[in-house]
């Protein structure tokens, strides 16, 4: 598979500023060095602030990858199972899923194609990659909006969002989401988030409350971590009306 490059970033600013504020920080350390005596801990900031830009990075081009390797290595997949990927953006996980299906299954993704979300991210990009990868005969691509999916129920076998629900807001608009995805999951179907901020408890209840069976959770380390421990990568991976 393609694998993903610097131009792929997740929020792509926000590395970008962290790098920037260290190296100013570290410039002004060795500039005022002589007129100001904590200029150690200016220079101990900034080499902060770039070690969080780079541990973003790494978990935006290599992190999120080794994560989705090991979730999907513990699914058995049915390869003639359809599956939808909320929040596909350059299609890291539409594609892992669709290299499991034969030509009888089926991988959709959809996105509101923002480049907040993702550099260079945009349904011609995609489009490419999916060709490039030589699977346009079993995946295609939408733009849609996860809290009003243009799909009907129980339909999918894998409904699966990889970094993209915590990019919705307000709650009320995640909670639309979750109840949409599960509304397009087949019964006995999968549903696996991968996200980021600090609404896990949230989508638990809700997923509850909508009847989903939690199958699993888990908090992924340094590969998952966006600047640090502080803001982590986390799965769920819930089933409908799992028997």
């Amino acid at each position: 598979m393609k694998k993903l490059n610097t131009k792929d970033l997740d929020a792509p600013l926000v590395p970008f500023l962290y790098i920037l504020i260290g190296i100013i920080a570290i410039a002004s350390a060795f500039t005022f060095h002589q007129q100001y005596n904590g200029y150690i801990w200016i220079l101990i900031y900034g080499l902060l602030m770039i070690g969080m830009g780079a541990i973003f990075i790494n978990t935006s081009i290599n992190g999120k990858q080794k994560i989705w390797n090991h979730i999907i290595a513990k699914q058995k997949i049915n390869p003639n199972s359809e599956v939808l990927d909320l929040g596909t953006g350059h299609g890291l996980v539409l594609l892992k899923f669709a290299n499991h299906l034969s030509d009888d299954g089926h991988a959709t993704g959809i996105d509101l194609w923002r480049n907040s979300d993702q550099s260079n991210n945009n349904i011609q990009n995609t489009q490419q990659i999916i060709k490039q990868n030589h699977l346009e005969h079993i995946v295609n691509i939408e733009t849609a909006n996860m809290i009003k999916l243009p799909f009907e129920s129980n339909k999918y076998d894998y409904v699966v969002s990889g970094l993209a629900f915590h990019n919705i807001k307000p709650a009320s608009a995640r909670t639309n989401a979750l109840k949409e995805a599960t509304r397009v999951l087949s019964d006995n179907g999968t549903l696996i988030i991968v996200d980021t901020g600090h609404h896990k408890k949230e989508y638990l209840k809700e997923l509850t409350n909508l009847g989903m069976a939690i199958i699993e959770t888990k908090t992924y380390g340094i590969s998952g971590w966006w600047t640090g421990p502080w803001m982590p990568t986390y799965s769920i991976i819930a089933k409908k009306n799992h028997v």
